[in-house]
């Protein structure tokens, strides 16, 4: 009785300073600051922002499920995160002052202005579904994690989960979601350090599993190819890219993201470690909401399952309103039904109608792997073509039927369930070959 008396208070507490944070965010609320937090964001806020969106439900589940299996070679996902944040660093800039310059709010919505209505409605359609499986697995997760703190049935967990996420984002949108992440950064840090520090020296983890081969060549370049390149063409990292103030800000930001998920990794370790030698025969994707709620003592065990479930949900707004946005602006782009004043409103319709349909699928299908496979493979896809655009003028048509047989090799590999960190990767080449091919071959 106690314990759950104490879950309840914490859990509360999560939720009064994310509605306060949401509110106060939303007074004297313009449409660019709803849209885009007036393209203003600055100092710590930057690196909060950037760094809560890779540290979520997805990768932390991902992540453990994979020490579970390898140990410690897993580090290698959050290795290719820091480096990814640093390749990023390089060209942001770029990126900034080219958004600034056309005054864009979304990823597709820049690359239309850049490559043709046809090749944004195609950035449109592989972001959509990326982050909607993204969203999915964050609900899981947070929905496992909500329903083995409270005697709920796992499919009020999701429900509530999508409900929390809407509560704050009808409120305030873009600008809550920066504003909150700043909450979510400092939830990260007491709970890796928490429950580490708890952790460290209780259990004896053999030598073995700190060998960072044991993944093999195959995993190891896999996990480095799709972090390190998926950060690249990540559009949330471009929207946070987009909101931040100048250019100072934005370099400061990205180091600092970079060593803070790194440090963040070696630290959640533990947990994945841990609980793998005390629970051998659990399935791997159980391995995080186990490691926190079997081993750890009363008091801390209550806060670690309420912070866990923060951090399940802490990139799960993010992905809602990138989502939302790019219909948003794509009704604005593509048809002159809609004016620059109705973009508040139908952002609103779309993240309560996305959150709907992904509470519905986050509840019958919980494979949270080959989800999470599809969505890095989706990311992956478009790294040839943003890379490409920074340095060369891409022809229309290249562009497109590229993403087209890169998208055939993802539902293929999908269809036939062999997705994994290895295959994943493969419509990275299919796009990169084909969009040279397709370069000489087609004229404009």
């Amino acid at each position: 009785m106690e314990a759950m008396t104490l879950t309840i208070l914490f859990f509360l507490i999560y939720l009064a300073v994310i509605i306060i944070i949401s509110v106060l965010s939303a007074r004297k609320e313009s449409e660019e600051d709803f849209m885009i937090a007036d393209r203003k964001v600055e100092g710590i806020q930057v690196a909060a922002t950037m760094s809560a969106g890779f540290f979520d439900g997805a990768t932390l589940s991902i992540y453990v499920a994979y020490l579970y299996l390898y140990g410690f070679s897993a580090i290698w996902l959050f290795v290719g995160i820091a480096l990814g944040f640093v390749f990023v660093r390089k060209y942001a800039h770029k990126i900034k002052q080219k958004a600034d310059e056309l005054r864009v709010y979304s990823m597709p919505e820049y690359f239309f202005k850049i490559l043709g209505k046809r090749n944004g409605l195609m950035f449109s359609f592989f972001l959509v579904l990326q982050f909607f499986l993204l969203l999915i697995v964050n609900l899981i997760i947070s929905g496992k994690v909500l329903s083995t703190i409270f005697p709920i049935p796992y499919f009020l967990a999701v429900i509530i989960g999508g409900a929390i996420i809407l509560t704050y984002l009808l409120l305030a949108g873009f600008k809550a979601v920066v504003r909150t992440d700043f909450f979510q950064m400092v939830i990260m840090f007491v709970m890796t350090l928490s429950v580490g520090i708890f952790l460290f020296g209780k259990n004896t983890i053999p030598v073995s599993e700190f060998n960072l081969g044991t993944m093999g060549v195959g995993n190891i370049i896999g996990f480095l190819v799709l972090a390190g390149f998926g950060i690249m063409v990540a559009p949330d990292l471009w929207q946070r890219i987009f909101a931040t103030k100048d250019e100072k800000n934005l370099k400061r930001g990205l180091t600092y993201s970079a060593l803070i998920l790194l440090v963040l990794g070696i630290v959640i370790s533990i947990v994945g470690l841990t609980t793998k030698q005390l629970f051998p025969n659990i399935l791997p994707e159980d391995a995080l909401v186990t490691g926190f709620s079997q081993l750890l003592p009363f008091g801390l065990k209550e806060l670690g399952m309420v912070l866990l479930y923060a951090v399940a949900l802490s990139s799960s707004d993010t992905v809602t309103f990138v989502v939302s946005s790019i219909f948003t602006r794509d009704l604005k782009n593509y048809t002159k039904k809609y004016k620059e004043e109705s973009m508040k409103k139908l952002t609103r319709f779309f993240m309560v109608l996305f959150v709907i349909v992904a509470v519905v699928i986050g509840i019958f299908y919980q494979n949270i792997l080959s989800l999470g496979f599809s969505l890095a493979s989706l990311n992956l896809a478009l790294f040839p073509v943003v890379f490409g655009s920074l340095y060369w003028k891409l022809k229309e048509k290249a562009v497109f039927w590229s993403l087209v047989l890169g998208f055939l090799s993802i539902l293929t590999l999908f269809f036939f369930d062999a997705l994994n960190p290895q295959n994943a990767i493969l419509s990275l080449p299919v796009v990169l070959v084909s969009l040279l091919i397709f370069q000489n071959i087609f004229k404009e």
